[in-house]
């Protein structure tokens, strides 16, 4: 999984780590060479060590012993992984030699779960480059935009989208406020500061006006103290682009002010570029995703496109609560949880590719271990937990050859089907594997058989639920289904329905006069619980015949 350093065509160390910054990662041993090529970011876990790609960026959770720490290092080295990150040391440091594999230090108070964020971000936004542009730097260097900036008018800066997404930041931010690390890390404002800002209007100022605009510091109800802002609106003609964000405790200089005023004309410009180049990156992905998963004679192709030929794949599908809505707050919200998604999956299946086809995001995932999908489902719970609280994920088969990937999302789609008719999904309901809920995929294709058929319940079911109908009830039918549910345990049956268990009895003689049939015969009672199943008395379209 390694690059060729000369090909440019995959992320280089020195490009990852311009995209992070000291602040996030300090270097404790070794000199990053920038040229080195990165192959993926891989957890260690002691207990089972992972398979190391050539280039892999190491992540030590949970290891701190210095002794510890030197053997992991020494298995990055024969691995030649491209660097080792570990907690930075407190008290008795590790002794470490400046010739061997980069070792880079996590700060105290900053989480795993962000640097696992940020650190694949910076993979992906290194992995896909923008072309060159007019200034001579990369359309995509943002970052670079960042520190010049700040340079010019000496103060920190972080330079952001229209949904106040943090897109790059200059040096020296830790020494800002706490406020600030948080959008650093977080990748965007934090609500806490947010909602003080619209609630004094500083948002629609910032948009309104045509120059920079100064915010002053903020006591927030945590305690915390805020240092001023100077913020100014990136335009292309009338449309906003996204802000510049400067941390200053006094209004900018009349000179300053207009320094940073001709600075967001070439940042738009960046950003003007970098919006086509993604959006170009991301059609040509989802054209090529969409052409794997049919599983046709360009599979193949497509699958070398994406890097993902010769090996076993998954197909994972996910949607949102209301996905047929088709409005375009919800299709924005899709194509933000699709790129969560990929920057999610990216921590353990950096190769992984995802995209948003019509209200569906799916995502190919490789197949290196025989319980990935085992893995795969937890880490999909842990991202509807922490991410996407409305949406309900399908997993599928793992499959071999392109021919069979239309296989796995079948089942993928099958899954969501069958959880999206469930009558409350939550908790561990939004999330399937579907050789957990084949029974239910079937069910609901034999009631699509039926329905186009223009078939519905019949014999003993359908004079039961007439019956029901009739009284504007469904006393028999909850009757019968508690009587099925406990395989015919009288006891248990009137437990469930609250009732004594002689009444229960007479309930039963009254069903089985009214649906003719005999509670003895068997054949009759899989009849009846089949269509309980495919026709249950609360479904909308249901149809008695």
């Amino acid at each position: 999984m390694g690059t060729n350093p000369g090909s440019g065509r995959g992320p280089t160390l020195g490009r990852v780590l311009q995209h992070l910054g000291p602040m996030l990662l300090s270097t404790l041993a070794g000199t990053p060479q920038y040229l080195t090529p990165v192959g993926g970011v891989v957890v260690h876990d002691p207990s089972d060590p992972p398979a190391l790609p050539a280039g892999a960026i190491l992540l030590g959770i949970g290891v701190t012993d210095p002794g510890e720490i030197v053997e992991l290092v020494a298995l990055a080295d024969q691995h030649d992984a491209a660097a080792v990150v570990i907690r930075q040391p407190i008290g008795r440091a590790p002794v470490l030699s400046d010739d061997g594999t980069v070792v880079l230090g996590v700060p105290a108070g900053v989480s795993w779960q962000q640097v696992m964020g940020v650190l694949t971000t910076a993979m992906q936004s290194a992995l896909h480059p923008a072309d060159r542009g007019l200034d001579g730097q990369e359309a995509g260097d943002l970052f670079g935009m960042a520190g010049a900036i700040s340079d010019l008018i000496d103060a920190s800066i972080t330079i952001e989208d229209r949904n106040s997404v943090v897109l790059a930041y200059s040096d020296h931010q830790g020494e800002t406020d706490a406020i600030r690390v948080e959008v650093i890390l977080g990748r965007r404002t934090p609500d806490v500061y947010a909602g003080f800002d619209e609630e004094r209007g500083a948002m629609r100022s910032i948009r309104e006006s045509l120059r920079p605009v100064y915010l002053p510091p903020l006591a927030l109800s945590d305690g915390r103290q805020t240092r001023g802002r100077v913020a100014l609106a990136v335009r292309a003609g009338d449309e906003i682009l996204g802000f510049i964000w400067a941390v200053a405790d006094k209004p900018l200089s009349t000179e300053k002010d207009d320094l940073l005023l001709d600075a967001s004309r070439l940042v738009a410009l960046h950003m003007l570029q970098l919006r086509a180049g993604a959006d170009g990156a991301r059609r040509l992905r989802t054209d090529l995703l969409a052409t794997a998963l049919t599983g046709g004679p360009e599979a193949r192709s497509a699958l070398d496109r994406l890097r993902l030929a010769d090996r076993p794949l998954i197909v994972v599908a996910l949607t949102l609560a209301g996905a047929h809505a088709a409005a375009a707050a919800h299709v924005t919200k899709s194509q933000r949880v699709a790129v969560s998604f990929q920057v999610h999956l990216a921590g353990s299946w950096a190769d992984a590719a995802v995209a948003l086809l019509d209200d569906t995001v799916y995502a190919l995932v490789p197949a290196r271990r025989p319980d990935t999908a085992v893995s795969l489902e937890y880490l999909c719970r842990n991202f509807v937990e922490r991410t996407a609280e409305d949406a309900i994920v399908g997993i599928g088969r793992v499959v071999d050859h392109p021919a069979e990937l239309e296989l796995s999302r079948a089942d993928a789609d099958r899954a969501l089907r069958v959880l999206a008719r469930r009558p409350s999904a939550q908790g561990g309901d939004r999330v399937a594997r579907a050789s957990e809920i084949e029974a239910e995929a079937m069910l609901l294709e034999l009631r699509d058989l039926a329905l186009a058929s223009k078939r519905g319940p019949f014999g003993a079911y359908a004079r039961l639920l007439a019956y029901d109908d009739n009284r504007d009830s469904t006393f028999l039918v909850d009757s019968l289904r508690a009587w099925l549910d406990a395989h015919g345990d009288v006891m248990a049956a009137a437990a469930a329905t609250h009732v004594h268990q002689n009444t229960f009895r007479y309930r039963l003689k009254r069903l089985s006069e009214i649906g003719e049939f005999s509670l003895d015969d068997p054949a009759a009672r899989f009849a009846l619980q089949l269509q309980l199943r495919l026709w249950p008395p609360d479904l909308p379209e249901r149809s008695s015949k």
